[in-house]
């Protein structure tokens, strides 16, 4: 029976392998007082992906970096650079659910926040095979 990997799952998958990888905070709730530089992951959504003779499903998330804006770009660059780094390798997932594609889509947006931080937002779709469809 086809059981579709739930959201929660792969956006815990993306946290942890963000903070084991680099060592900083990845929040899918940024609490106040969060020391920077920090990584926020948020799920967009999933949808199917089409196949005849697969059920699979691409999970569009966007993870959003924090980091200290005092030397200009640097730090934020430093970060996303690190990130994309520790996105080569696939998010670990639960049993009976395999990794077709990890990709990201690109930095979307790089922003000044009223503090002097900086903020950019990348986005990664994971395409997640779930089971065979089998014919009858």
């Amino acid at each position: 029976m086809y059981q579709k990997l739930s959201f929660t799952d792969v956006l815990a998958a993306i946290i942890q392998k963000v903070e084991a990888n680099k060592g900083w905070r990845c929040y899918d709730n940024v609490p106040t007082d969060a020391p920077m530089p920090f990584y926020h992951a948020e799920m967009i959504g999933s949808i199917p992906e089409k196949s005849k003779t697969m059920m699979k499903d691409r999970y569009q998330a966007v993870i959003h970096v924090y980091a200290e804006g005092s030397s200009g770009s640097v730090k934020v660059f430093e970060a996303i650079h690190k990130l994309e780094e520790t996105l080569t390798e696939d998010i670990e997932l639960p049993d009976g659910y395999e990794m077709i594609l990890q990709v990201p889509n690109g930095v979307s947006q790089i922003l000044d926040e009223a503090d002097g931080s900086k903020h950019a937002v990348i986005g990664y779709d994971f395409v997640i095979f779930s089971g065979y469809k089998v014919k009858i």
